[in-house]
Parts: structure tokens; C-alpha cells; sequence
């Protein structure tokens, strides 16, 4: 396995094994269904955004809070969309 695909499962197992079991749904089926398109900028940047907080990545993909600088980005406005699609 190369380092991209590793990297891929790796952030996979991470987004659907959260420890809530909506937020392990939501963001394992966001990360499903986008995580090929992503280049490895865009994969650092969602394990960044599986760092945070399940209640920040929530306020954050429901537009309730603004989002910090740093992680308003590509992959944060797809989750955005993808979110927002599921309500």
C-alpha cells in the first residue's frame, strides 16, 4: 500500500469510530464519499479537522458557529454541503 491509500484508511477508520454515534454516521459517510477526491493537502486538512472537537465539527458544519480560519477550507465547505443536504 502506498502512503496516500494508508493515509486514506487511516482517516477513514478515524472519521466512523468517533465515540458518538451520530457524528461517527455524519462524518463517516462525508469521509466515504469524498476521501478519493481529496489530494494529500486536502487529507491533512481533514485530519485536522477529525482532531477537533464532535460538538465544534458539528457547530461548524451546521453554520451555527464562524468557522476559525484555519479550517475554513475545502474540505470544511464540503462537509458544509453535505450536511446541509442531509438535514
Amino acid at each position: 500500500m502506498n502512503d496516500l491509500h494508508t493515509h486514506q484508511k487511516k482517516l477513514l477508520f478515524k472519521s466512523s469510530h468517533r465515540g458518538s454515534k451520530e457524528m461517527d454516521i455524519l462524518l463517516g459517510r462525508f469521509v466515504e464519499k469524498y476521501i478519493e477526491l481529496f489530494n494529500s493537502a486536502e487529507l491533512d486538512m481533514l485530519e485536522t479537522l477529525l482532531e477537533l472537537d464532535d460538538n465544534d465539527i458539528y457547530q461548524y458544519a451546521l453554520d451555527k458557529v464562524k468557522i476559525p480560519e484555519d479550517l475554513n477550507n475545502r474540505v470544511m465547505e464540503l462537509l458544509k454541503d453535505y450536511t446541509m443536504l442531509k438535514k
